[in-house]
């Protein structure tokens, strides 16, 4: 049987050299973002389990690990991987005449952080365990199914995708919860191609679990889509060179070993630099004595600003980002908050307390902003407008610029109201600049007017 199951993968692996994604045995528990975690395992042969036969695998989870291992079943053939690029770790294992190779038993994957092991069991890919019951072997196969989404999944995003398979078949697409039956068409042989365009109400989340078919006959293939299609993928050159340089993080605020106290609320920043693919704003993380800075963390390419309330003590910040390319940096400092209620002894105070960033404000247009800064200091509020309507998406116009003084207790309020007719949906940049003697503090949010 031993032998007839090795002539037979071998067979099968030899047309046709594939990829197989193996789905997790479990579902496992949601971890926090703090956890690390184990995603994909993927494991492909040149001639299945037979004696010469070289596997190679790959394992998707969180990026640098100490170390990284697949575990194949009990055969004691544990393969040690290695981090290609961040977060997909490699290997390849040739097996041995006397290896007992089981593809009906689980793979084990494994990833170390400090001194914690993670680990994750997946099946054999179906074609093995197929084969191992004596199965025929299918003549279909899907070498690598990817999209590039041109940017940031969002509506009106049109999205490509590229299937690389058994060439003459019919192939489309699936999104769960989006669409199924997305055509893609044979372009040359083995390789084809379909596109979507994001439509307003549909789920971003949904596309990462896109999946493809390749159908001949009765004969069929499945594989989901991989997110990280690059340039070669699509038959273009790199458009630029290959970013591996860490994000940097400068001009602590407040700085390392700092002592400050202040009127008001305790001012946390930190200057965000990337010289290659650019600051993924979606991964920066501040803690702060381990809390989550949560949405009030205000995040744009060039720095990162947190305002909050903190008692006197001292406290520990952590700051976390990644670049498209996912490079990661993180940085963690310390600083105390003295007791008492002095005046100049920290950052000039500035903060919105009538609205939150991102807030929905009514559809007549009208704005009326509140605040809080230091007693008697002159705040300029600088506003723009950004249409969301077809036809005037991005065209950016000046709304307002004033200025006004706060009272003697710090509290200042404007109310602005655009000219026009309002338009549903449209997006206000606000941005408020507070001077007092040689003091001065910025403060930036966006408010979207109500749809209908």
């Amino acid at each position: 049987m031993q032998a007839r199951l090795r002539s037979t993968v071998a067979a099968a692996m030899l047309l046709a050299p594939l990829a197989f994604l193996a789905q997790p045995v479990q579902a496992q528990t949601r971890a926090t973002v703090a956890t690390p975690s184990i995603t994909n395992m993927a494991l492909n042969s040149d001639a299945g389990l037979s004696a010469g036969a070289t596997l190679r695998a790959e394992v998707i989870a969180t990026p640098n690990a100490r170390r990284a291992t697949l575990a194949l079943g009990n055969s004691g053939v544990t393969m040690t991987l290695r981090q290609q690029t961040p977060g997909k770790y490699v290997g390849s294992y040739v097996v041995r005449r006397a290896d007992r190779i089981d593809p009906t038993q689980l793979l084990t994957a494994r990833v170390t952080f400090g001194e914690r092991t993670y680990s994750r069991q997946f099946n054999y890919p179906t074609s093995f365990q197929a084969l191992s019951m004596g199965a025929a072997p299918s003549s279909m196969a899907i070498e690598r199914f990817v999209m590039r989404p041109m940017g940031r999944i969002e509506a009106g995003r049109e999205l490509r995708f590229r299937l690389r398979g058994t060439p003459g078949a019919d192939a489309w697409l699936d999104i769960p919860g989006v669409i199924r039956g997305v055509d893609l068409v044979e372009v040359r042989p083995g390789v084809y191609e379909g596109n979507y365009t994001v439509r307003r109400r549909d789920d971003v989340n949904a596309f990462s679990r896109a999946v493809a078919t390749l159908r001949n006959g009765n004969q069929r293939a499945t594989a989901r889509v991989d997110l990280r299609g690059r340039d070669e993928d699509f038959g273009e050159a790199p458009a630029t060179p290959r970013d591996e340089r860490s994000p940097q993080i400068t001009e602590l605020t407040p700085a390392n070993g700092e002592r400050v106290g202040e009127r008001g609320r305790t001012m946390i920043s930190a200057r965000l630099q990337d010289e290659g693919s650019g600051i993924d704003r979606d991964s920066v993380r501040l803690r702060i004595n381990g809390r989550d800075a949560g949405p009030d963390l205000r995040v744009s390419e060039e720095d990162v600003r947190f305002r909050t309330d903190l008692e006197p003590g001292r406290y520990t910040a952590e700051l976390s980002v990644r670049d498209r390319a996912g490079n990661s940096t993180t940085k963690s400092w310390t600083f105390d908050v003295a007791p008492g209620d002095r005046v100049g002894s920290g950052p000039l105070p500035l903060s919105v307390t009538s609205h939150r960033d991102n807030a929905v404000v009514d559809g007549n247009g009208n704005l009326s902003i509140q605040g809080r800064t230091a007693p008697n200091a002159s705040v300029r509020i600088q506003v723009d407008s950004v249409a969301n309507v077809a036809g005037l998406l991005g065209v950016s116009q000046p709304v307002a610029d004033t200025t006004v003084q706060a009272d003697r207790n710090g509290h200042f309020a404007v109310n602005i109201s655009p000219r026009g007719l309002p338009i549903p949906g449209t997006r206000y940049d606000l941005r408020l600049t507070a001077t007092s003697g040689s003091q001065s503090a910025e403060e930036r949010l966006t408010l979207i007017q109500r749809q209908g």
